[in-house]
């Protein structure tokens, strides 16, 4: 099954993580960096942008108590609202209708999540319909939502006891097409951030 973009919240021995993976048919060619307290996806050729630019983007932002994880530029928005006293609900929720789906051939949805203590929280933007919810995070717990056919706020199985775990179990769920992946897994002292690139 091939489900495009994947955001993944979850909580691992009393830490909670934020995952994200690129599964793509159109643009394969790309790659996740840690850049500061962020990671950016983009693609190994830059002339790929004037095809289409929504395939690079902070694909995770972090700050000292929160990540944010989402399938483009609408990351950086939420982290913004965040920062300035939002809740991460209602980030989430006024970024993804400030930007609506994207307006590319495939109408792709907007899709975001973010972690803050024990509580997460994930949304969607889609044609014709928007949904957020906030979930309580208990041990072992993920859940997950995508671009196509995995559209709900379903549990899912991956875990992990740091960033570099979380990044590729993400990446190895079976879902069609993987391209790369990433997370940020809360520390002592912030969030730490890893990516997996097989390339």
């Amino acid at each position: 099954m091939y489900v495009g973009r994947i955001v993944i919240v979850g909580r691992t021995g009393g830490k909670s993580w934020a995952g994200y993976r690129v599964s793509s048919r159109s643009f394969p060619n790309r790659i996740a960096e840690a850049r500061g307290s962020s990671i950016l996806v983009s693609p190994l050729d830059p002339k790929d942008l004037a095809k289409n630019p929504y395939i690079a983007y902070n694909c995770i932002r972090t700050s000292s108590d929160v990540a944010v994880v989402a399938n483009g530029t609408q990351a950086d928005m939420i982290m913004e609202r965040i920062i300035d006293g939002s809740p991460p609900l209602d980030a989430i929720a006024l970024s993804l209708v400030a930007y609506g789906y994207e307006r590319d051939v495939l109408d792709t949805p907007r899709i975001a999540g973010a972690v803050c203590g024990s509580k997460a929280c994930l949304g969607i933007a889609m044609k014709g319909e928007f949904r957020f919810k906030e979930i309580p995070l208990k041990d072992n717990d993920a859940f997950m939502v995508a671009t196509y056919e995995k559209t709900g706020f379903e549990p899912v199985a991956v875990s992990g006891n740091d960033a570099s775990a979380v990044a590729k179990a993400a990446y190895d769920l079976a879902f069609e097409r993987p391209v790369c992946s990433a997370a940020a897994f809360q520390g002592d002292e912030g969030f730490e951030l890893a990516v997996y690139n097989p390339v």
